[in-house]
């Protein structure tokens, strides 16, 4: 009789830890889209944000909105359902927001405008810390012991020490993602994330994966987008982030999506989102979502993604590699090899290079030199690559056989050979008089359009037609395209249903140089419009269309300090583009 009261007492006990024991998310094993958390306990349609869950203790912290400042709070899991709602005692002067908490329980990072010292004179947003004693959260501390310019939000610390934040300059809207790396047991100088990360809009609220292989980010109107912040991912991929992807209609919203955060045993997304709210009463309530990273990781290794960040308003093209300080111009795309060919070029263009730059794990590779026929040609310029990718071609001086003193600029091609170039042939003469040639481009008919500046026209625009196997005599293009201003810098569509152009110093026109759109309407080239939402103020040129149709990559000098002066700065940019907007 004893044996058996024993046996019922161990299996009651093993009962009630399991029942203890219990996930208190595992009623969401099979929801494959965002369920309410804590419906009526946690979520209460109020305004309310974060999420932080320590599984180590069953509790749940958030920030909610009080009578004048923001709050931290937290809950505990209980019997079944988030209980005791609690506010953190830090000093009620001050809002406090975005928590991290590490796994243990015991140490929170914060952002607060509380005074970070005596002398503190600028009422900004820093990080702090507070350390759990005995169950009670201590006074807080500066996290960093250097000042940091701006406002800083959301912090995240990793594995490694480091710690991910978003900082919000003084007298800005606008907000960016940043990473401190800890080394030698000190914090340095805070690193933006890449371009392709922090857009020109308004990127926070950062989840971290402990070992940093992926990070989950609320970005505000980004071209994927189906509210008024979406939330996206991107993957660590040997130390370099991809370009993120948007987690889609599937968890995203048309209200306001953020706070990510992936429970400990990697299994689901928690989120704040305002869907179901309207403007006039905007309330957040907390999600859930099953979860697993992987099925992302594959999307943002691949080039569609990367074009899928392009929105309608024209940016730098991978800033800081593609787009650096310096001069760069002329980009063509393959959509086929995942390749872009633009020419680098001083300061003063007293020399170019012809670049590659291929684009492989979420990211465009560090630009290298062209070698063509296993020769890098100094001087080398406006570089395209056919629409199969097959050939390469671009304009050079000199290097004519057996002619050494001529100097003009000639069209010149190369074959592809596996992932290496054939020597370069010149262009028979037809094309290449002796005066300069240059832009060219090919159609997939086989006819080539390029420049010609004569010395009683200026810079105009030809086509050499290729008929029986060969090109033929070289035709300019109609006057109304061809004016007595410069024309030049011309793309046009694979099918020749389209072109698009460079006119300098129109009258009216936006900028120094205009980019206009002509079509081919049964053979005949229709006059000209002038691109206006697209071009500034400055320089705009050097115009190609991707394969698909789908963007526009032009060279600009719009984001110089003096766009209309050249100051030595030129950029190669990309927007989306329906050549049918123009039509």
């Amino acid at each position: 009789m004893c044996r058996i009261i024993i046996l019922l007492s161990v299996i009651s006990a093993s009962l009630i830890g399991c029942k203890n024991n219990t996930s208190p998310f595992s009623q969401f094993d099979n929801a494959n889209t965002p369920q309410i958390l804590g419906n009526g306990s946690l979520s209460l349609d109020s305004v309310q944000w974060n999420n932080v869950y320590v599984a180590r203790t069953r509790e749940l912290y958030f920030t909610k909105m009080g009578k004048s400042a923001s709050i931290i709070h937290k809950m505990d899991y209980k019997d079944g359902g988030f209980k005791n709602l609690e506010k953190i005692a830090f000093p009620e002067d001050s809002p406090h927001s975005d928590i991290y908490v590490t796994n243990d329980g015991d140490t929170m990072l914060f952002s607060s405008l509380m005074q970070e010292h005596e002398n503190d004179t600028i009422s900004d947003w820093n990080i702090w810390k507070s350390i759990r004693k005995n169950g009670v959260w201590q006074t807080p501390t500066p996290f960093f012991n250097q000042n940091l310019e701006g406002n800083q939000f959301y912090p995240w610390l990793t594995q490694s020490g480091n710690i991910y934040f978003a900082i919000t300059p003084h007298s800005s809207d606008n907000s960016d993602l940043y990473v401190s790396e800890y080394k030698n047991g000190e914090y340095g100088t805070p690193k933006n994330l890449p371009a392709h990360i922090n857009s020109k809009n308004i990127e926070g609220d950062a989840f971290v994966a402990p070992d940093e292989s992926y990070i989950i980010f609320a970005s505000f109107e980004r071209e994927q987008n189906l509210g008024k912040s979406d939330l996206f991912i991107s993957f660590n991929e040997n130390g370099n982030w991809t370009s993120p992807v948007w987690l889609g209609k599937e968890i995203n919203s048309e209200g306001y999506d953020g706070s990510p955060f992936v429970t400990e045993d990697g299994k689901y997304l928690i989120f704040t989102s305002s869907r179901g709210s309207t403007d006039k009463n905007t309330f957040f309530n907390h999600y859930i979502v099953k979860f697993n990273p992987e099925i992302y990781r594959a999307e943002s290794k691949t080039l569609a993604n990367y074009l899928a960040q392009i929105g309608n308003t024209p940016s730098q093209l991978d800033l800081g590699n593609i787009s650096t300080t310096g001069i760069e111009y002329g980009g063509s795309l393959s959509l086929k090899t995942h390749e872009i060919v633009f020419t680098r070029a001083a300061d003063d263009f007293s020399s170019r290079n012809m670049m590659l730059s291929r684009f492989k794990d979420g990211q465009f590779s560090v630009p290298q030199e062209l070698k063509i026929g296993g020769m890098m040609y100094k001087g080398a310029s406006d570089v395209q690559l056919s629409n199969d990718g097959e050939y390469l071609y671009f304009k050079m001086r000199g290097h004519v056989l057996n002619d050494s003193l001529r100097k003009d600029g000639n069209i010149w091609r190369s074959k592809r050979n596996g992932d290496s170039w054939k020597k370069a042939e010149l262009l028979p003469e037809i094309i290449n008089s002796k005066f300069d040639e240059y832009y060219p481009m090919p159609t997939n008919s086989g006819n080539l359009y390029f420049s010609r500046e004569l010395p009683d026209t200026n810079y105009d625009i030809y086509v050499s037609k290729f008929s029986n196997g060969k090109y033929q005599e070289a035709e300019r293009l109609p006057d109304y395209i061809n004016t007595e201003l410069l024309e030049s810098d011309a793309y046009v569509s694979p099918d020749e249903s389209y072109i698009i152009f460079v006119r300098m110093y129109a009258e009216g026109d936006l900028g120094i140089s205009d980019l206009y759109i002509s079509f081919n309407e049964d053979g005949i080239w229709g006059h000209p419009i002038n691109m206006r939402s697209i071009n500034s103020k400055g320089v705009d040129g050097s115009p190609f269309m991707t394969s698909d149709g789908n963007y526009l990559i032009f060279t600009s000098t719009r984001d110089s300090e003096n766009p209309e002066n050249f100051d030595g700065h030129l950029d190669i940019y990309a927007v989306k583009f329906n050549k049918e907007d123009w039509r």
